[in-house]
């Protein structure tokens, strides 16, 4: 009896729903290069008008099926991340049959997001330069990209003075502000705050305090005084804001500081502060 119920429920059907399960377009996605099944993609079948009529996803062997309410001529979309987009050409579904496809997908390289690409550009700027082989070396301190991004400082001075040695100094002079950094320096004023040499992008920015002793004649000696006092006006807040630098190397006293940067000498006894900026040079910015 339970039978004859069935049977007289679907008579009773309309011819729209019954047509629904009775065709179809089945088949298998796979990667054109590797030939490998690709999982996890979402299809659709659209009409001539560019109706959506079902969706599917593919299963982990690439498999999938999608239902057309009628017959009729399809086109079946296909999108995954790290793939081009694929719509197929017409594919014409009679009443009632299944249309067996295999669908390939080419890969497309997935564009790292504004935000990553500018983290590993600066890290590859710090790599080519030296900064994460000489802080394995454990000598100085290292101010890293990740440190500048969690203290969100307002002034690059301030992500110095919570280095043990660095004090703010009062000065003269300067665009954004007339702090300066001083360092006790390896015995050059009996244990007072000297300015450390500065080098920013492996420039010198500023000479610092520590000098050798020379015979000079006066002119020399007048041009220095002059070139002193304008070193003596620069301040580190002047370079930019904390955001542009990628990463800064303090070394407290002259046995710290690496040969590309003076080594131990009479001039880098108030120590060496290096600091690189986003703009830094590259391999790709030398060409």
């Amino acid at each position: 009896m339970a039978r004859y119920v069935w049977l007289f429920a679907a008579l009773l059907l309309p011819a729209g729903v019954r047509d629904v399960c009775a065709q179809a377009v089945r088949g298998q996605l796979v990667d054109a290069e590797s030939n490998r099944p690709v999982a996890q993609a979402v299809l659709t079948l659209r009409a001539s008008d560019s109706a959506v009529v079902s969706t599917a996803t593919s299963d982990a062997e690439g498999r999938w099926r999608l239902g057309a309410p009628r017959p009729g001529v399809y086109h079946v979309a296909v999108q995954r991340l790290g793939y081009r987009p694929l719509v197929s050409s017409g594919v014409v579904i009679d009443g009632g049959a299944e249309v067996n496809l295999t669908l390939r997908m080419r890969p497309m390289p997935v564009e790292l997001a504004p935000v990553n690409a500018r983290a590993v550009a600066i890290r590859r700027n710090l790599e080519y330069n030296g900064f994460f082989d000489r802080q394995k070396g454990n000598f100085g301190h290292f101010v890293s990209p990740e440190a500048i991004e969690r203290r969100q400082a307002s002034r690059i001075t301030d992500l110095l003075t919570p280095i043990p040695g660095v004090q703010l100094m009062q000065g003269r002079g300067g665009t954004v502000g007339a702090a300066q950094i001083g360092l006790r320096g390896s015995s050059v004023t009996d244990g007072a705050l000297c300015r450390p040499r500065v080098f920013v992008d492996g420039m010198m920015y500023a000479r610092g305090d520590s000098r050798a002793v020379r015979v000079r004649s006066t002119d020399a000696r007048e041009r220095e005084d002059v070139e002193m006092r304008l070193d003596q006006a620069i301040t580190l807040d002047d370079i930019g804001h904390p955001s542009t630098i990628a990463g800064i190397e303090v070394y407290r006293s002259a046995t710290q500081v690496p040969a590309r940067f003076g080594g131990t000498s009479v001039e880098t006894l108030c120590g060496v502060i290096v600091i690189w900026t986003h703009t830094g040079r590259t391999p790709e910015r030398q060409r």
